[in-house]
């Protein structure tokens, strides 16, 4: 009797080790059943938060380069097919700049600009897992508008040549992007991408002179531009549709 209850004793420590560890195990999988990293989906659907970009140059516009911010100004859709994700987006800018034409002490000019981009496209994961690197290409249609008073500086002095100007550029784009998608929760991701747009525009400049308003001129331009978007968009995605 008292061998069996020192071997009761002994064995006890290792049978309480091997339920803890049941439990573990079981906890777990059930973790994993409820949020799996690696899942697949055939559906997308991201709200573009922030983007800092460049846009067409207006004009001749002495800061062309500078980056503007926009923010909740977009959406995104993709399907994937297991292989590749197909994307359809669209982005809208509207705000009101200032800028200076021609050189520092030439013209100052104040409107409102309006940009709209439509793009259509694929990207490819690099790897799988919370954390996903991706590559991909656009194609896109573009169209900015911008309509101000081009003012005199007061290097200048110069009322007589204020006048309002009204320039539109519609072309086509190509854009190959580079981004990266984490998966934070079940069904949901932050995704942010660079790109650069390849942009081939036709353009309309039209001016009246402020003190002729009969007076109008009529320019018109074919032109490349290269537009640097560190980052293009930063989005907020919700997949849907599990497929592995």
């Amino acid at each position: 009797m008292k061998k069996t209850l020192l071997f009761i004793l002994l064995i006890s420590p290792f049978i309480s080790k091997s339920q803890q560890s049941n439990i573990s195990n079981r906890s777990n999988s059930i973790y994993q059943r409820s949020f799996n990293n690696s899942t697949a989906y055939s559906y997308s659907i991201g709200y573009k938060i922030l983007s800092f970009e460049e846009f067409p140059r207006i004009l001749d516009q002495t800061d062309n380069n500078v980056l503007r911010r926009s923010v909740l100004n977009g959406i995104i859709l993709k399907y994937n097919n297991k292989q590749i994700s197909y994307r359809l987006s669209g982005s809208f800018y509207s705000n009101r700049i200032t800028f200076q034409n021609g050189c520092d002490e030439c013209e100052e000019i104040e409107g409102r600009l309006k940009d709209n981009h439509i793009k259509v496209g694929f990207e490819k994961n690099f790897t799988y897992g919370t954390i996903q690197p991706y590559f991909g290409i656009d194609l896109g249609i573009k169209r900015s508008i911008f309509k101000g008073d081009v003012k005199s500086t007061f290097q200048t002095l110069d009322s007589s040549g204020e006048y309002d100007v009204k320039t539109e550029k519609n072309g086509l784009s190509l854009s190959p992007l580079l981004g990266i998608k984490l998966n934070i929760i079940d069904h949901f991701s932050i995704t942010a991408e660079s790109t650069i747009d390849v942009f081939y525009s036709y353009e309309r400049q039209e001016r009246t002179n402020n003190a002729n308003p009969g007076s109008r001129t009529l320019q018109k331009y074919y032109k490349w531009e290269y537009l640097l978007k560190p980052l293009g968009m930063l989005n907020l995605q919700y997949n849907f549709g599990a497929i592995y």
